[in-house]
């Protein structure tokens, strides 16, 4: 498993240096400093540093410029993550190497393994050049190596990767990437919590916005980043965290399982 693992980690790395260097990585950290710097205009100039109390209320007392830099940050580490291990097969598809993969008896959890390390390094630099551009606009970002820190963010990278393995299925199903990862993002840009409390949401909306790994984990992020919680505090959302992380993978691994014989089918009926 570790030599297919590695194997795998090895074949995309030697891709994305080659054939697409930077490009997804550049449009992402300037998607995500742009989710900073335009809150910071419109927060001083606009609202002129002021915010009612039932923005206070909802975010727990955090400055609204922390509050959104740490939202950004996140949603970076999912897209990034989601992206990069939901296009892993349908990228197999279009360069014509899936059927090569179907056939092999490596064990398929060890090559999304593989693609999930390969892209955590990337994904990481990402959300570090987010949070450093928040950092100097004026975040709060002192606990962010702390223990609980480290701890939250590999269990929402966790979250993104079986959540990733969904989308997958979903792109092989359609065979399509563009609108199915766009109109997801989109969406959890806008229900998740990254921008604004999702108490603001109508009802309706805040109890799709549970069903998305990276609702809780914001929320928890959050805790640990501006008030220093203890993860035993948190233990309702880290479960939540838990549970969803199952159940897409759960979901992801059945649906894959089904598909893969009509891929075959497909490919050499």
């Amino acid at each position: 498993m570790c030599q297919v693992m590695f194997a795998t980690y090895r074949k995309n790395r030697i891709g994305i240096l080659r054939a697409v260097p930077w490009s997804f990585m550049v449009s992402r950290v300037i998607t995500g400093v742009t989710q900073i710097i335009f809150p910071y205009f419109m927060y001083y100039y606009l609202m002129q540093g002021n915010l009612n109390g039932e923005f206070q209320e909802y975010a727990n007392g955090t400055d609204y410029i922390t509050y959104v830099v740490l939202g950004s940050a996140l949603n970076v580490l999912a897209v990034s993550t989601l992206m990069n291990i939901g296009r892993a097969l349908i990228t197999e598809l279009r360069e014509g190497t899936l059927e090569v993969l179907l056939m092999t008896p490596m064990p398929r959890k060890a090559y999304f393994a593989g693609c999930l390390l390969e892209q955590t390094a990337r994904a990481l630099l990402e959300f570090g050049t987010v949070l450093a551009v928040g950092g100097a606009v004026g975040a709060d970002l002192r606990y962010l190596f702390s223990v609980q820190a480290i701890v939250v963010i590999l269990l929402a990278v966790i979250s993104f990767f079986c959540m990733g393995l969904v989308l997958s299925a979903v792109m092989l199903h359609t065979r399509d990437t563009y609108l199915t990862q766009n109109t997801l993002f989109i969406a959890m840009n806008l229900i998740c919590g990254i921008m604004y409390p999702i108490q603001y949401l109508p009802a309706g909306l805040q109890y799709i916005a549970q069903m998305f790994p990276l609702t809780p984990a914001v929320s928890l992020f959050r805790n640990v980043m501006t008030e220093h919680q203890s993860l035993g505090g948190n233990s309702l959302l880290i479960l939540q965290i838990l549970v969803l992380s199952f159940v897409y993978l759960l979901i992801g691994t059945v649906w894959y399982k089904k598909m893969e014989p009509r891929l075959l089918e497909s490919i050499f009926g």
